[in-house]
Order: C-alpha cells, then structure tokens, then sequence
C-alpha cells in the first residue's frame, strides 16, 4: 500500500495554492494512505493568544468543515489529521480518518497541552484521553500521537500493544532535532510505521516542513522538503506485525507477565541492539 504524507502552508493566503498542488500531485500519483499536518486548515497565531476568543474558534470550526468536506476532490482511499472539535461542552484537538469508503470517524484527542508563547494551547483546548483504540481501514490499523505527543513515548507502546501497523503524527513544530529523534524513537518502540506531517510556515520561521515516513526500526524512509513538499512510499504493513516479535517490543510488561501481542513468545534478541 502507498503512505503519503506533505507540508500545507501555515498561512492563510498560500492554503488555496497548497491545496491545488496536493489535488494535482495526487491525481497523478493517487495514494491509499494521506496524513496531514496537525489542524490545517488554520494558521498556528489563532491559538498563541493567551486569552480565549471565541470568534476565532469558531472560524476554525467552519475552516475545517469546509475543507473535510472536500478531501473526495483527493486521489486518497484514507486522509488521517486532527482538527478543533466540540464534544460534549469540550474543545478539543482531536485525530480523524476520512475515508472514501466510509466518511468521517473520529479518533482520540491531544492530552499533552503546551502553555506558552509558541501556542497557549492548554488555555484553548481541553485533555483529552490516554486511551489509543487505533481506527481501522481494510484490517490496516492506525492509531494517532498528536505533535506534542510525539516525545511521549508511553503512548507509542499502548498504540503498538493494541496491534496498530501505523501512527499518524500531525504536527506544528519547528526544526529542532527532538522532532526527528522522536519519530524513529516512537516507532523502535511501537513496532510501527510513523507518518508525521508537519505545516510550513513562509512569512515567518516558526514551521520548517520536514514531514517523515519512518519504518519499524526507526529508519528515515522518505522526508518532505519545500521543494518536494509531498513524498510517497510503498509500505507493507506485515513488517509492523513482523516488529512486534523482536526487541525491543517483544520484552515482558510487568510482573503478571503478560507479553506484547497475541500469545507468542518472546525472543530476546539482544543482537538487534
């Protein structure tokens, strides 16, 4: 199967543009997996004031919608990203699928929130839940770490316990090489292929693109540039299930025990170190 993940401009005006480039780009080279930056469809200065407004949340809603809505103009069976979201009186920044067959579905929300200047993303949006059920499309299973989230690696061990072959990763960060580090750590200890998309940013320095596909064993597969701002690459998803039989995702959990995966033995391959 074909994974894709691009850059999307973080402002505003470029949107339209970056958006007919990613139509053209796949009408030639359709894919079966897309994975888009973190909420992209509004600029990243909507969530660095410090006071709420909700004028402008709102706005995100609708530029969301808008553009969901849209997503069969793209030659893609599966689109994965997060948006802003409402649920339940919550505002939340929650990972999704679109899939052609299926529509939209929902997945889980962002639990690790920054505070800050670069985003004061605490004060605009609600925790959400540790649980990682990933979402599945034609028995491929993906579950979801959303930027921040990425050097959390606990997460990446719940998502690669409950048998994801992929983790979508949208983010919004800059250049520094944690993000990089992150992404091949996430997936050595997933068993996962780990697909991060990130926003660019060009009136300012804040987003750098470098959007990734990472294999199980935490190589580089392929990585976005501003001058090839989409890169596909054709996975085979029994390589993740093949990862989770070796170090170091086959090692014991706890003291009952129990073992990653479906009731196979572990086999401490001290030689893949």
């Amino acid at each position: 199967m074909r994974l894709t993940v691009c850059e999307l401009a973080d402002e505003t005006k470029r949107r339209g543009h970056a958006w007919a480039e990613l139509t053209r780009h796949l009408d030639a080279s359709p894919t079966d997996i897309l994975v888009l930056p973190e909420m992209p469809f509004v600029e990243w200065t909507a969530f660095t004031s410090r006071t709420f407004d909700p004028k402008v949340w709102q706005q995100a809603l609708i530029d969301h919608d808008a553009m969901v809505s849209r997503f069969s103009e793209l030659r893609a069976e599966v689109v994965l990203a997060s948006r802003p979201v409402e649920d339940a009186g919550r505002r939340l920044n929650q990972g999704f699928a679109w899939t052609r067959a299926n529509g939209y579905q929902s997945s889980r929300s962002k639990v690790y929130l920054p505070d800050g200047p670069d985003g004061w993303e605490a004060t605009w949006f609600d925790r959400g839940s540790l649980e990682t059920s990933p979402l599945t499309w034609n028995d491929v299973r993906v579950g979801f770490q959303l930027c921040t989230e990425m050097l959390f690696t606990d997460l990446s061990w719940r998502i690669g316990r409950a048998d994801a072959h992929i983790i979508a990763a949208p983010r919004a960060t800059g250049g520094h090489r944690r993000w990089r580090l992150a992404a091949s750590l996430m997936a050595i200890v997933s068993g996962c292929f780990v697909a991060s998309a990130n926003r660019r940013s060009y009136a300012r320095d804040d987003f750098v693109g470098q959007s990734w596909i990472v294999s199980p064993e935490g190589d580089i597969l392929a990585e976005t540039t501003a001058e090839a701002p989409i890169v596909s690459v054709d996975i085979d998803v029994r390589e993740a299930t093949s990862a989770k039989r070796t170090y170091p995702r086959n090692l014991a959990l706890g003291g009952d025990g129990s073992k990653l995966g479906d009731g196979f033995t572990p086999r401490h391959d001290w030689r893949g170190r």
